[in-house]
């Protein structure tokens, strides 16, 4: 059993899987690096985004990627596409309208992992279970959402800067109209929607501090009311009358 330090990294493997990691013992690791990890059974190659708050390790960082390992993802991502092509005929075979927007092979070949769209629910088992014995590995078929979709596509937000989905957060949770109204928030489904169609992942950030009683003690306290905003407030039309 490898000995963890008890430093947490978050670590992605695939735009669709990112993990929290915790590095063994003696093992210094900084963002910008790539790093081998072992996680149930696996082993895959991973880019170190940076130091998280997240406690909930999945994975350990076993070592830093040597030339070799990072020669081994090469391959592995040669096979993806051969073990794509593989799936793309048996899906065709079974007649599944199931869309496939990307693959991930994990660096061992002993997992991996197709990603699809679809608007329904589909029963894919006996699809799975050819996929596994002609691959000769774990296999997952993953049904994502257009919210998922959305941060593997990445891009840029209205703010300007990259996708919070696609640059750092580590899991997507329901959002709903309630948030934005407990925010005061001008409730513009044009203005509250990212690229996916979706009421914004930024619009969680500061939700739990709205119903907060301190809130109301403290910060809220010193925002004026409504009614009081344009007292000593001059407008660009009265001061050049």
């Amino acid at each position: 059993m490898v000995d963890m330090s008890d430093k947490h990294y978050l670590v992605e493997c695939h735009p669709l899987m990112r993990v929290v990691v915790t590095a063994a013992v003696g093992l210094e690791i900084k963002r910008g690096e790539y790093v081998v990890l072992r996680f149930k059974g696996c082993e895959d190659i991973g880019y170190v985004r940076g130091l998280t708050d997240d406690p909930q390790a999945k994975a350990i960082a076993i070592s830093k990627a040597a030339p070799e390992d990072l020669a081994k993802r090469k391959e592995a991502r040669q096979w993806e596409q051969e073990a794509l092509a593989s799936f793309l005929e048996l899906l065709a075979k079974h007649n599944l309208s199931m869309k496939v927007v990307d693959v991930h092979a994990w660096v061992d070949r002993n997992k991996i992992a197709f990603y699809f769209l679809s608007e329904h629910r589909l029963d894919f088992r006996k699809l799975h279970k050819e996929i596994g014995m002609l691959l000769g590995c774990r296999v997952v078929i993953k049904q994502i959402g257009i919210r998922d979709h959305a941060r593997l596509i990445g891009g840029l937000g209205p703010c300007g800067r990259p996708l919070c989905c696609t640059a750092f957060l580590t899991e997507l949770r329901p959002i709903s109209l309630r948030t934005a109204r407990r925010q005061n928030l001008y409730v513009n489904p044009e203005k509250i929607s990212g690229m996916c169609g979706r009421l914004l992942c930024c619009l969680r950030f500061e939700d739990e501090i709205y119903p907060s009683p301190c809130l109301k003690n403290d910060a809220k306290s010193k925002v004026p009311d409504e009614e009081d905003w344009d007292e000593g407030f001059t407008s660009h039309d009265e001061a050049d009358s």
